[in-house]
């Protein structure tokens, strides 16, 4: 069948394009239509080609491997086929090509023709295998030519995609090459030990700042994304990459940035794609035509409507692909992909973002009650599981809702403030929605404020430990002392852990804290006598980090601290995340010789469970149930069932929070065999240990 009105379909086609052949076949592989870029990169007029069959572009030995109908038959098949290969000119020359094949069909679905797409990519390829030469011979010479930096340096400035490498604490580029200079603005010189903020627009520093702190949330993967930016070059599409990583350090941590600029490959296929405003996985709207639909959806608002945006991301979707693999994860999106829009509205759009981030523009809106009852369906629609491959897959959602309001809104406005409803979600539990409101933004710039400078307190060393003393039964010997952190800001005082290790732990600064703190704890400890311990808490968020046993390992090396002397306190929510590799980590811990206390026993809900599951060497009474042992006769129970399971199971007991003689003698009479509080002695830094013993209140910085 030949193609109906190809001069009419030829039109269509961006007949100015000279740097990719654009062209048209029959359903029998015949050209129908011919471009400038085609004449151009293949050496025909549309004269000499037009009605000829396409294998005439491959040479003799693809045309008997049947390659020309292969991918005619993948692309009627499938609706695409791509490669790349060697093509023949009309003069003999060979060039590497980059091929797209389209299937076109009519509505009845009857396939027209073909759609075909060719860039010479013999250049880029040449650059390619230039690099990997130079890679090869700097590997080779590594060892011989120490002016092997210098040539290296040379060829990452010439690499043509935009390549920077920041330090994750300080935030500084420590690399940026030529490319990276004139995509972004000014010169290597001028971006490298300078932050974004000091030489960049604000555009462009938040889109660092996001990639950076996802990266360093990513537990080591890499992570691909593309956008658009404003740019030094103008508006530009980029495709990133970045990747966290340490070098020999284990504590440092710097990100690798890779963007390539895709705009003008972009815009070619996006003429003849339909796929350029959705996404590849799911079929879903992508950010982009997201963000058209919701400029359509202000534009027409009226006065007595209104348009809200929701932000959807599913609450533990990292565990299913560590659990059942990405391959699962993926079935798991598409799944939804189709669940989901059954609850909406015909004009709603339901957008995924990137990864497991969705997000929904309902115009149109009548009453601020009518979004809760959308968002509350979306939620149920996620409480029956998912089936694949025949894993039973549970899943829920977490929901940030925000309206327009009186204010100007702009769609990136509405998406960053849903953004901060669904972090409100989240910590109130998950499976659940929230509403935007004002104090959001507020605590947000807070959040954020508190993480500039903690950054800086790392960089300036403004963080101190302090320690607390641990007595024994006899109430006057000391055996151990607790490693507390202590943040004393030049010009706001002191800031209490509460108030900052929460987004330490969200920004993953916790990492760097958490080395700090046991190398700092383990060499003072040194300075102690013999039978002392020292304990170090660990959050949760450090077991995320695959380096924490050699962290741990490198502090006791580098101190010379005995094993035995160093005590790890954790609580049940170490254990209630990733529990499976969570006990993996406490088992190579206690392989070092270390011990590990649960701290806070009793406030959780699996406490025995862990008891059975793993062989810690203390536990510590909550200072909740301590502190009311006179008043609460169910506090007192608890202390009573505490101390008989730690002497069933040949467990220490510590009593925490401590503060009166009778409850010390109290808790003394009821079995507890170790006691810390303020009764017994403050907190104090290396050098005020004589004064550890108080008999003061207790202290709201503990």
């Amino acid at each position: 069948m030949i193609i109906a009105n190809s001069d009419v379909m030829y039109r269509h086609l961006v007949q100015g394009v000279i740097d990719y052949a654009i062209y048209m076949l029959n359903p029998d592989g015949t050209v129908a239509n011919w471009n400038t870029g085609a004449q151009r990169a293949k050496g025909y007029t549309a004269e000499e080609i037009v009605g000829r069959h396409f294998s005439c572009f491959y040479s003799a030995e693809d045309r008997a491997a049947g390659l020309p109908q292969l991918g005619l038959s993948a692309a009627s098949q499938l609706g695409r086929f791509e490669a790349e290969g060697w093509r023949v000119r009309k003069d003999g020359s060979l060039f590497w090509a980059h091929v797209v094949i389209d299937a076109i069909r009519d509505d009845a679905g009857e396939l027209i023709g073909y759609a075909k797409v060719t860039r010479d990519n013999t250049e880029r390829r040449e650059r390619e295998l230039q690099l990997l030469k130079a890679k090869q011979l700097a590997e080779h010479y590594n060892g011989e030519l120490t002016s092997m930096s210098s040539f290296l340096q040379a060829v990452v400035s010439h690499i043509p995609s935009c390549v920077l490498v920041l330090d994750a604490v300080s935030r500084q580029f420590l690399l940026a090459n030529r490319q990276a200079a004139d995509t972004f603005g000014g010169s290597p010189g001028g971006l490298q030990g300078k932050t974004a903020q000091q030489c960049l627009p604000a555009a462009v520093c938040e889109f660092f700042d996001r990639l950076t702190n996802d990266a360093l949330r990513s537990d080591g993967a890499m992570r691909e994304e593309e956008e658009e930016l404003a740019t030094a070059r103008g508006l530009r599409t980029l495709r990133t990459k970045t990747l966290a990583f340490h070098n020999t350090d284990p504590r440092s941590r710097y990100v690798l940035f890779i963007a390539d600029d895709v705009t003008d490959e972009n815009a070619a296929h996006a003429q003849v794609r339909y796929m350029a405003h959705h996404d590849t996985l799911t079929g879903m709207p992508n950010r982009r035509l997201f963000r058209d639909r919701l400029l359509k959806a202000l534009d027409a608002e009226g006065a007595e409507r209104t348009t809200a945006v929701l932000c959807l991301d599913l609450d533990n979707f990292k565990s299913v692909n560590d659990t059942l693999g990405h391959q699962c994860g993926d079935e798991l999106l598409r799944l939804l992909a189709r669940r989901l829009p059954r609850h909406l509205r015909e004009q709603d759009t339901l957008a995924r973002l990137g990864g497991d981030e969705f997000a929904v523009v309902l115009p149109n809106i009548a009453e601020r009650d009518d979004v809760r009852k959308m968002a509350e369906r979306l939620i149920d629609a996620m409480r029956q599981p998912f089936e694949i491959d025949g894993h039973i897959v549970p899943v829920s959602v977490s929901i940030g809702i925000a309206l327009t309001d009186t204010r100007e809104s702009s769609p990136d406005r509405l998406l960053r403030y849903a953004d901060m409803a669904l972090y409100e979600a989240k910590r109130n539990g998950r499976n659940c929605l929230a509403f935007f409101k004002p104090e959001m933004e507020a605590a947000a710039l807070k959040r954020h404020e508190v993480e500039m400078d903690l950054r800086q307190a790392i960089i300036s060393q403004q963080l101190q430990l302090y320690y607390q003393p641990i007595m024994d039964v006899s109430h006057v010997r000391i055996v151990g002392r607790e490693a507390l952190m202590r943040w004393q800001h030049p010009t706001k005082g002191l800031i209490l852990p509460q108030d900052f290790i929460p987004i330490a732990e969200e920004t993953g600064l916790i990492h760097e804290l958490g080395a700090f703190t046991l190398d700092e704890a383990c060499a003072e400890a040194m300075r102690w006598d013999s039978h002392e311990t020292v304990a170090v808490n660990l959050s949760a968020s450090q077991f995320t980090n695959g380096a924490l046993v050699s962290l741990v390992e490198s502090a006791l090396v580098k101190s010379g601290l005995p094993a035995h002397r160093l005590e790890l306190e954790i609580t049940e929510s170490v254990l209630l995340i990733n529990s499976a590799g969570n006990l993996a980590t406490l088992h190579r811990l206690k392989e070092l010789g270390v011990k590990v206390a649960l701290d806070d026993f009793g406030t959780g809900y699996s406490s025995l469970g862990y008891l059975r599951t793993f062989g810690f060497d203390k536990i510590k009474i909550d200072k909740s149930f301590t502190q009311d042992v006179e008043s609460s006769r169910e506090a007192l129970a608890i202390i009573r069932a505490i101390n008989g399971i730690g002497r069933s199971l040949d467990i220490p007991t510590t009593a925490e929070g401590v503060e009166t003689p009778a409850q010390l003698e109290r808790l003394t009479v009821e079995g507890c065999s170790h006691f810390q509080g303020y009764l017994l002695g403050r907190p104090v830094s290396h050098g005020g240990f004589a004064a550890t013993a108080s008999l003061a209140g207790p202290d709201p910085a503990n």
